[in-house]
C-alpha cells in the first residue's frame, strides 16, 4: 500500500510459521537501525512495537496468523518491505 496522509505504510502479512525469538530479535534490530520510524504489529487483539522482542512473542502469532504491520518515519515503504520479508521468512522452531 502507498503511504497514507499521515506517512504510515500498513501491509497484511500471513505468517508462515510461528513468529519467535530469532524473527522477533531482528525485528528489535531492524526498528533500533531505523530510531526514528516507528513499527507496530497487530495481530487479533494484540498489539506489539517491533522495538520489543518480548513484546512480538507475547503476541503468540503463529502459523497462519494475519498480522498487520504499521510503519510511520522516515523511509516507511522500505522499512514496512523488510518487515513483511521477515515475518514471511520466519522459520520453525525446533524442538
Amino acid at each position: 500500500m502507498p503511504p497514507s496522509s499521515d506517512g504510515a505504510v500498513e501491509r497484511v502479512v500471513v505468517l508462515p510459521k510461528p513468529l519467535h525469538a530469532r524473527p522477533a530479535g531482528q525485528l528489535a534490530r531492524l526498528a533500533g537501525r531505523h530510531k526514528e520510524t516507528t513499527i507496530q504489529l497487530v495481530a487479533g487483539a494484540k498489539k506489539a512495537n517491533a522495538r520489543g522482542v518480548l513484546a512480538v512473542m507475547a503476541m503468540g502469532a503463529v502459523t497462519g496468523t494475519e498480522v498487520t504491520l504499521t510503519v510511520t518515519g522516515p523511509d516507511a515503504e522500505a522499512v514496512a518491505d523488510e518487515v513483511a520479508d521477515i515475518l514471511t521468512a520466519a522459520e520453525a522452531v525446533d524442538g
